[in-house]
């Protein structure tokens, strides 16, 4: 698989937001590049890829929330992640169980998700605080 390249494309605008996508997609391209399927290995990275998936999600929410970002806005962007975090958490059932799966399908949907969240979802949300600088 190849990995993941970040494009002035991906930019938000917002130092912190971009920061984690960095991260986020380090993370999917950490777990692309890995030479086995032994779901021990797998969930090692999965695991951290999670965790800081988790802390980027708290912080967009803090920021919908300080902004003052419309309630049905946010409840969708709430949902997007809600998704996200369902089928991250399907996989790594499926990893830690006997179910045969591999690390390809699981990188191509985060590959996947991260672009077209940022490209909607993240876009939409940055541009709003910043045409409605509140308590940011």
């Amino acid at each position: 698989m190849s990995p993941l390249e970040w494009d002035a494309s991906l930019e938000t605008g917002d130092a912190l937001v971009d920061g984690q996508h960095r991260g986020i997609l380090l993370f999917v391209n950490e777990v692309a590049a890995l030479e086995s399927d032994d779901p021990i290995v797998i969930l090692g990275v999965v695991d951290r890829l999670m965790e800081h998936v988790d802390t980027h999600f708290a912080a967009e929410e803090e920021l919908m929330m300080r902004g003052g970002y419309p309630a049905d806005a946010c409840n969708e962007h709430k949902a997007a992640h809600r998704m996200l975090k369902d089928k991250a958490r399907a996989a790594t059932l499926g990893f830690r169980g006997s179910w045969n799966i591999t690390r390809e399908p699981f990188v191509e949907f985060l590959g996947t998700w991260l672009v077209d969240h940022i490209e909607t979802e993240d876009r939409k949300m940055i541009d709003y605080l910043k045409a409605h600088p509140t308590a940011r």
